[in-house]
């Protein structure tokens, strides 16, 4: 009986630090707010996109010799922030760059390359949009582009 209770407490406790620990996460941020948050970071901001509720920011990175511009978007359903680099036309059929892509994707994740539709080839890494602050912002943005730069070997 008191190693049940000890047990219920236990995972009580960690329940209710899981939910803290999602629960503060605040609120999600506006597509306005995104933009003001890349400004406020010193980053020169070019307005992709510039339609209400679609807007979409680029950023250019420089890493491992590369000007690397990473595109920043809030999801239709606002849920996430995805940052997304264009990394030129995918190759057409399956070939050792393309393994070494998807090799890539362990090793770089939750960064990953995809295959747009039109035949893009794409890295990506979303950030959940809850309590997304100028430092979480900052270090994603760092990430993606570090992780672009230095799996160009692979994509160039």
């Amino acid at each position: 009986m008191r190693r049940n209770l000890i047990l219920g407490l236990v995972a009580a406790g960690m329940l209710a630090m899981m939910g803290f620990q999602s629960g503060s996460g605040g609120d999600p941020i506006t597509r306005k707010r995104l933009r003001e948050i890349l400004v406020e970071l010193g980053y020169e901001v070019d307005d992709i996109v510039k339609e209400e509720g679609k807007e979409k920011y680029s950023v250019k990175f420089t890493k491992y010799e590369l000007n690397i511009p990473v595109g920043f978007e809030i999801s239709p359903s606002g849920s996430y922030i995805w940052l997304t680099v264009n990394l030129g036309d995918a190759p057409k059929e399956g070939n050792a760059k393309t393994l070494a892509l998807l090799k890539q994707n362990s090793k770089i994740q939750p960064t990953f390359f995809y295959i747009t539709d039109s035949g893009r080839l794409m890295a990506a890494l979303p950030v959940e949009n809850r309590g997304v602050t100028n430092a979480v912002l900052k270090t994603r943005a760092e990430t993606v582009s570090e992780n672009v730069g230095k799996s160009k070997s692979d994509w160039q």
